[in-house]
């Protein structure tokens, strides 16, 4: 028996496979409907629609045939993916030097005919095969031939379908967050503000010029929150709907930072936060400088949005092997073990006020994952309740290959 070799791209074939989330699911009618018809159609006893993963073919619909898997040392299908613009048949599995000794040729369930379509994706990724099988030995017409690819084609037609539904299944939750935010952290600070303006305009109100620059200080804060969160809103959903434009190129990070810094300059201003900063001048990385730009003010606005007056915040630059590391550490109130599980999750966006009441949507952190990972890096935080918060920012050096 020869067992068939591994494809030249099969990393890249096993990663296409993974992504349609298809194995080990349940029985579908719309699957199962295509094997019926195939099996109709070339007039076979049996028909299957295979998935050939690492170590195994599994049937995702089966005709005739009362097995889940087989191993996939012994699958005709394996030899099938091999070349995925051409059909597999084996008029005579007894005269093919590939299967003649395959145990399930010589045992059960004895198979002695074998025609099989391969199921190809886009970029030319043989899944597994739509197949039929007889218990003697025959042949296929070119119409039943021709039937067996077009069903071929169905099959990987309906998988990307089934992509599109996830897809439209998480752009649907994040629809749903990004209202809920609309609805009710954006109208909180502008509730504020209305308010605050109305007791500024009241002429007989009897305030000293130190409460009502208080109470302009206030206005400003909830103004630049609600920028803040409104821009968040929008890179959120231009990144999801893939309309944000991604245009990477080689950055200085002390510039980067430096912007960064300047941004948050009056709330740590205000707030007595003393900021620090170590970058070396020659630092730089391969990234889009909207995004880039966006996720270190994000880290540097949560720093000192949860760091109490009189802290201290400090924003460093190391390098480890290909990447740049970012380190953005405060003194702040920190976060609890389950406030961390749910940070990144935008269904459960996890959002608090601020050591001064400041107000957010939670968005921040998502989004600046979701950029860094774009970029290639990744931002991972490490908080300690009570004590502080770490935010750990990666950025390729160089450009991908």
């Amino acid at each position: 028996m020869k067992s068939a070799p591994l494809p030249a791209n099969e990393s890249e074939r096993l990663a296409a496979l993974e992504r349609y989330g298809i194995l080990d699911t349940e029985t579908e009618e719309l699957f199962d409907s295509i094997a019926k018809i195939a099996a109709t159609i070339c007039d076979a006893p049996v028909a299957l629609i295979t998935l050939v993963d690492e170590k195994r073919q599994w049937f995702k619909a089966a005709v005739g045939l009362g097995i889940p898997e087989t191993s996939r040392d012994v699958a005709f299908c394996a030899h099938a993916i091999l070349e995925p613009n051409k059909l597999l048949i084996v008029p005579d599995s007894t005269k093919d030097e590939r299967f003649h000794d395959n145990p399930l040729v010589t045992g059960e369930p004895k198979v002695r005919f074998y025609a099989g379509a391969p199921i190809v994706t886009s970029d030319q990724h043989a899944l597994g095969s739509l197949c039929v099988i007889d218990y003697q030995p025959r042949k296929l017409s070119h119409r039943q031939q021709d039937a067996l690819r077009k069903l071929s084609i169905q099959v990987c037609a309906n998988l990307d379908l089934r992509i599109q539904a996830k897809r439209l299944q998480q752009l649907n939750e994040t629809k749903n967050r990004l209202f809920s935010v609309i609805s009710h952290d954006l109208r909180s600070p502008l509730y504020s503000m209305i308010s605050l303006i109305e007791l500024l305009s009241d002429d007989e109100g009897g305030f000293s010029e130190a409460e009502k620059a208080k109470f302009v200080q206030h206005l400003q804060n909830n103004a630049e929150t609600t920028l803040q969160i409104a821009e968040n809103l929008l890179k959120m959903a231009q990144f999801e709907e893939g309309k944000f434009h991604f245009a990477p190129k080689y950055l200085e990070l002390d510039r980067i930072i430096e912007n960064a810094k300047n941004t948050v300059a009056s709330k740590l201003e205000g707030k007595g936060i003393k900021l620090s900063s170590s970058c070396p001048p020659n630092a730089t990385v391969w990234a889009d400088v909207a995004m880039l730009q966006s996720i270190v003010q994000n880290l540097l606005s949560n720093a000192s949005k949860f760091t109490p007056n009189g802290g201290c915040i400090d924003i460093s630059v190391t390098q480890n092997d290909d990447m740049q590391v970012v380190s953005v550490r405060d003194t702040g109130v920190g976060m609890k073990p389950g406030a961390l599980q749910n940070l990144f999750k935008i269904e459960a966006c996890y959002s608090t006020e601020g050591t001064d009441g400041e107000k957010g949507s939670g968005l921040g952190l998502t989004l600046c994952r979701q950029f860094a990972r774009r970029l290639g890096g990744d931002l991972v935080i490490d908080s300690t309740f009570g004590q502080g918060t770490v935010a750990t920012l990666t950025v390729p050096i160089e450009e991908p290959e």
